[in-house]
């Protein structure tokens, strides 16, 4: 009712854009040259249509009713983009409902938005509250997880100073990460190691060893992506002593060993890292899997490799200290969860997802993050465009960003059109 496009459209829309990660505005070409080789006669929408469909969807995910329960386990992050505003994201499962699942290792429809609040100022008691105003939809948690970060610290301490019953668990690959961060500060070697290998990818970025390049360090969060660089190195330490791979490479012996050389002296080092890495990846997939209870760390000692370098025996010695700290917050036959990699995921597609406006800064495409939680069945898409008109959503902009980096632009660009419409001067010859 009161649509121009068929149910049908619109769910197939979104679902080009949801499932198969198509940018908005290619939706209508897709859509278009699937029904011309169909022979179906139909008009794909606009992609100011498909981008309304998708935040409708969204806000109504968002607004949705949540069952009232004691067992919720939420999991909590900001998100950030250009400009000032900073938004806390709220998703959240029943414990009881995760216990069922065929594997504890969450999913986005897996999932709940419980709650989605952009704010320009970010600290405790603004988090406290954002906290205490996502209990009136769901009741209060059993357990939150997160990273570490001081203002969502600050704000969950002081939110379970209130409620007592409700415990806060520390995300086990921020945990891991951290640990990695404070080992290798103290290696001399890594930050040499990570600096040749820079100055490598330089020297032959525009060479015929180009394919050699180790890969592209993340500016923030770099100790989370470790691994990375560490079998890069492992792999191409390998690759220096097999000529014949060299040659199946098309490359020449010889002049691989003078530029990549320098890796033969870091071969212990390597060997350490990659031990370390062993530990760390082994602890994040048992807590992604089994997740965090009363025997968590015995059963996490049986699973961890036995390293034999003294860094990564005493990485495992924390990593099983951290586990059994954290199992103590579990009651007797709980199981509760210890990592909050599905909202890292959710978080991570809707920056792809917005990419084509995330230079505008933080706009009602955050409202997005509600359609990419929960299940997208056809009646629910259906109920979505029933029950959440354009108005809502931006009423809901207005109120919750107001004035954006975008909107600004758009006075600046608003406010000098009468300069910009002016006659160019034009000087008359003596």
């Amino acid at each position: 009712a009161r649509h121009h496009y068929s149910l049908g459209v619109v769910a197939g829309s979104l679902s080009l854009v949801l499932h198969t990660g198509t940018r908005l505005r290619r939706v209508a070409v897709v859509l278009a040259m699937s029904w011309n080789w169909a022979g179906v006669d139909a008009a794909a929408a606009s992609y100011y249509s498909v981008r309304m469909w998708l935040l409708r969807l969204g806000l109504y995910q968002l607004n949705c009713p949540k069952e009232q329960a004691d067992d919720w386990i939420w999991i909590v992050d900001h998100t950030l983009q250009l400009g000032d505003h900073k938004c806390l994201i709220i998703v959240g499962i029943r414990q009881a409902a995760w216990e069922q699942l065929d594997s504890r290792v969450l999913r986005h429809e897996d999932v709940d938005l419980i709650d989605l609040q952009p704010v320009t100022e970010s600290n405790g008691q603004v988090v406290y509250r954002q906290l205490r105003a996502a209990v009136t939809k769901t009741g209060v948690p059993r357990a939150i997880v997160s990273d570490n970060g001081s203002d969502l610290h600050a704000g969950i301490d002081r939110f379970r100073r209130k409620h007592r019953e409700t415990v806060w668990l520390y995300d086990i690959k921020h945990k891991t990460a951290c640990l990695l961060k404070h080992a290798l500060e103290r290696d001399a070697s890594w930050s040499v190691f990570v600096a040749q290998a820079h100055r490598f990818k330089q020297q032959i970025a525009q060479t015929e060893m180009a394919g050699l390049a180790p890969p592209q360090q993340r500016s923030k969060a770099r100790y989370m992506n470790v691994d990375v660089l560490t079998d890069w190195a492992a792999k191409h330490l390998k690759l220096l002593d097999s000529k014949k791979a060299i040659r199946a490479a098309g490359l020449k012996p010889a002049q691989v060993e003078s530029k990549l050389g320098w890796l033969r002296k870091f071969a212990p080092q390597i060997r350490r890292w990659g031990e370390m890495l062993a530990v760390t990846e082994a602890a994040e997939h048992y807590v992604r899997h089994e997740g965090i209870h009363s025997q968590a760390s015995e059963e996490l000692a049986a699973v961890l490799p036995t390293p034999t370098t003294r860094a990564a025996c005493r990485l495992r010695k924390q990593l099983l200290q951290f586990v059994q700290e954290e199992s103590t917050l579990a009651r007797t036959g709980e199981r509760l969860l210890g990592s909050s990699e599905v909202l890292e995921s959710i978080i991570g597609k809707f920056k792809h997802l917005s990419g084509e406006r995330g230079h505008h800064g933080m706009t009602g495409m955050v409202l997005s993050l509600g359609a990419l939680v929960g299940h997208h069945a056809v009646a629910i898409v259906q109920n979505a465009m029933h029950e959440i008109t354009n108005h809502d959503v931006w009423e809901w902009s207005h109120s919750h960003l107001g004035s954006t980096v975008q909107s600004v632009r758009r006075r600046i660009t608003n406010a000098l059109k009468p300069e910009q419409n002016r006659q160019p001067l034009r000087v008359e010859n003596a």
